[in-house]
């Protein structure tokens, strides 16, 4: 019999810092050789695209697929967690899970690679993932004041206003995303812009920035100067960076040095390559998601679930 999960069961389930600590067990296992993990794939009929990433973890003995579709409507997915022996032990519905993780490899990112006093916040992009971005921003850093920034300011007052009771920092309504950047310890893109939205010019020393909302190869949220003024530039996949990281490779073709100086989250973890070594530097993570992401959540979510019962048995 293999185990159901909901939308709810996954968010009765799981924190945020359940999350990050998920995240990184599983970057650790796959730093150490002890994960596989397959890039996205996408088929698309119409305006319909089908994603797919796959993931082993040996230690755990466990293989996962999640599956989502994007469309105009926005994202539909389900995550598959098989044993060994090719048992289906678990499906769940997986926005939540996609959403929640995401955020988890962004906190991971800024506890790595912000200043460990930073305080102040630009969020720019109100969407599908901008909650879950902020709330793992402030558990791994004390945020004081988190500026939010949209295209249209309906969405950003609605966003505050949703927020604020959650979360400790002050949520302050931007309508000038230049003013909103500048002196900012940490920048969060999270939106579905094509162009960027945000300039280099605008970055402060010293500053992170998390580029997450970006995927695709020919699309981008951040400039080629916010490339070039990194002195860090950490992703959680360089291979899946060169084929769908648009903030990378568009910077790259702009002739920006990209590939010969960008490291892997993972090894960052594992503590075999450096990340910020002075207050002054301006450190760059770029967000693919990854399925070693997706897996090693997923099975916390599982584990948890078998032993409290949670989810509804399904006989296939």
């Amino acid at each position: 019999m293999a185990l159901y999960l909901s939308e709810n069961d996954v968010t009765t389930l799981l924190s945020m810092e359940e999350a990050i600590k998920a995240v990184e067990y599983g970057l650790k296992e796959f730093a150490n050789k002890r994960a596989q993990n397959q890039p996205r794939n996408r088929v698309v009929v119409g305006s319909t695209t089908l994603n797919v990433m796959s993931s082993s973890m040996t230690e755990q003995k466990i293989l996962g697929v999640k599956n989502y579709t994007t469309t105009p409507k926005g994202p539909n997915a389900y995550f598959l967690l098989f044993s060994e022996e090719g048992e289906l032990l678990c499906l769940m519905e997986a926005d939540e899970l996609g959403r929640i993780r995401t955020g988890a490899t962004t906190a991971l990112a800024t506890k790595w690679l912000s200043k460990a006093d930073a305080n102040t916040v630009t969020l720019i992009g109100t969407g599908f993932q901008a909650e879950t971005q902020l709330k793992a921003i402030c558990e791994v850093r004390n945020i004081e004041q988190i500026k939010v920034w949209s295209r249209r300011q309906e969405s950003i007052q609605s966003f505050c206003k949703q927020l604020q009771s959650e979360v400790q920092a002050e949520l302050l309504p931007v309508s000038d995303i230049e003013k909103a950047v500048q002196g900012s310890d940490i920048i969060t893109t999270v939106t579905s812009a094509t162009e960027p939205v945000l300039k280099g010019e605008w970055i402060s020393e010293g500053a992170h920035i998390n580029a997450v909302g970006n995927n695709r190869i020919n699309e981008r949220e951040i400039d080629s100067r916010a490339v070039k003024v990194a002195d860090v530039i950490i992703t959680d996949s360089i291979e899946q960076s060169k084929n769908e990281s648009g903030d990378l490779v568009l910077a790259v073709a702009e002739g920006v040095e990209v590939w010969n100086r960008i490291k892997n989250l993972s090894d960052l973890l594992i503590g075999s390559v450096k990340g910020r070594e002075s207050e002054d530097q301006v450190t760059l993570f770029k967000s693919n998601g990854l399925a070693i992401e997706d897996i090693s959540v997923a099975y916390y979510v599982y584990k948890k679930a078998m032993n409290s019962g949670v989810g509804k048995e399904m006989k296939i």
